[in-house]
């Protein structure tokens, strides 16, 4: 698996914990594509760092602060990583606790990431990766 690769997400993923927009950014191609999963309501890519950071900021405003991590990375040949990023949330009106488990498969150019394609299922991310079970 790519050293860099696998640094690059674990510097951005640290950078969007502490909320440093800078960091994350740092790790994220100019040409950076965000496609999330096919089944949410509002699904059209998002394009360019600056607009994703914004997505993924408010996406989490209705959870209680807490930190995302990686669990399993599975290298890809050609330069790309399927990654489960893993976090119990609990609802700030709510107090529901929440097990949010989804499953990327990043794209690298350069040392830094240029696509992102969320699935709600491992297999589903393999198959995209081109990869099977």
């Amino acid at each position: 698996m790519s050293k860099e690769n696998v640094e690059t997400l674990r510097l951005a993923l640290e950078a969007f914990n502490r909320r440093d927009k800078t960091s994350w950014i740092a790790a994220c191609d100019s040409q950076i594509e965000n496609f999330r999963p096919r089944e949410w309501p509002e699904n059209a890519p998002i394009l360019g760092a600056e607009s994703i950071w914004d997505f993924y900021v408010e996406a989490v405003q209705a959870w209680d602060e807490g930190a995302f991590e990686w669990g399993e990375l599975l290298d890809v040949e050609n330069g790309q990583i399927v990654a489960n990023q893993i976090r119990t949330m609990r609802g700030k009106a709510s107090g529901a606790s929440v097990a949010w488990s989804y499953w990327v498969l990043f794209t690298f150019r350069d040392g830094k990431v240029l696509r992102s394609e969320w699935f709600a299922d491992r297999g589903e991310a393999l198959e995209a990766a081109g990869l099977s079970e």
